[in-house]
């Protein structure tokens, strides 16, 4: 299938995946790891390009960026090309370092944003070879617990969702962290639309008003309205739906909210911060939700929603 063109726009958030060519190891010692993090810190300040997290494994590198005026492709230009010259050149070698094009997946930031930090500085652990994530040198988590970084790392949009205060937010993002120890690799996080996208129809639509429909975009299916979400999911967990959008914590009604905020997201294409404010949870709440949920779906459930949806 051809690969359809990137979109780039002021504001845009992508997840990159750059991975060695041939699956060749990238990095070789702690000198490699450091050169490649000098030239991501130049562009970035160059272009004006926010890092929100990295994760450099041995061949391959996950990135977490927004761009600004400067398009994606001139930072990644700039950043792989270099580091390739450094490579060559230490290594006397000659050609390509990198895997052909690095895969940029344009994501929603407002849903995706604590769920891919914690994706990244959780690789570590997903190796066959195991390692503690968080021992691990070459990743962006040491940013968020206040360690000295050599890339500045836009942590403030994260940890401002965990708590006002930075002690307080640290700690509820490593408690975060803590939850999803475990997790393996997570398909859907490479689940795209249009082999560009990962977010809801109401995402897709604001990208494609933001590059004013000039690059053709294939669209999900009709929404879910999210209050007949409500109504049917209390329905089936046999609680009151009023209970499912109120504060407090009362854990005989976890299952339900969880389905509730994963559903929101998929079917009816809310974003976590506005789902937050319907059923009155923080957003890195709602982002535990979704993930409690996604790792073990109720499918049968799930149908008997679709079916009743569609009477």
């Amino acid at each position: 299938m051809t690969r359809k063109p990137r979109i780039e726009f002021p504001g845009a958030f992508y997840h990159v995946i750059s991975r060695g060519n041939q699956r060749q190891n990238i990095f070789h010692d702690k000198s490699d790891h450091q050169a490649y993090l000098n030239r991501l810190e130049h562009y970035q300040k160059k272009y004006q390009v926010i890092v929100y997290a990295f994760v450099l494994m041995s061949n391959h590198i996950h990135l977490l960026v927004e761009t600004q005026d400067t398009p994606l492709s001139k930072f990644m230009q700039g950043l792989q090309f270099t580091y390739t010259q450094y490579y060559n050149r230490k290594y006397s070698k000659v050609g390509h370092l990198f895997q052909g094009r690095y895969k940029a997946i344009l994501c929603d930031r407002d849903t995706y944003l604590l769920e891919l930090v914690r994706y990244l500085h959780l690789n570590p652990s997903r190796m066959k070879r195991r390692v503690d994530p968080w021992k691990y040198p070459w990743s962006s988590h040491r940013a968020y617990i206040g360690d000295d970084c050599p890339v500045g790392i836009g942590k403030s949009l994260v940890l401002g969702q965990f708590g006002i205060t930075e002690g307080q937010a640290r700690r509820a993002y490593l408690r975060f962290m803590r939850e999803g120890m475990g997790m393996e690799h997570e398909e859907r996080y490479y689940e795209t639309i249009d082999q560009r996208f990962l977010g809801d129809e109401r995402f897709i639509e604001g990208v494609d008003r933001r590059t004013e429909g000039k690059r053709e975009i294939e669209k999900r299916v009709k929404k879910v309205p999210f209050s007949e979400l409500v109504a049917v999911v209390a329905e089936e967990y046999r609680v009151d739906p009023d209970l499912l959008l109120r504060g407090g914590r009362n854990r005989s009604l976890l299952g339900a909210r969880s389905m509730l905020v994963y559903l929101g997201r998929e079917w009816s294409g809310i974003s976590s911060k506005e789902l937050a404010r319907r059923i009155s949870r923080d957003p890195s709440v709602i982002s535990r939700l979704y993930s409690r949920y996604a790792a073990s779906r109720d499918v049968r459930t799930e149908s008997k929603i679709i079916s009743i949806l569609k009477r």
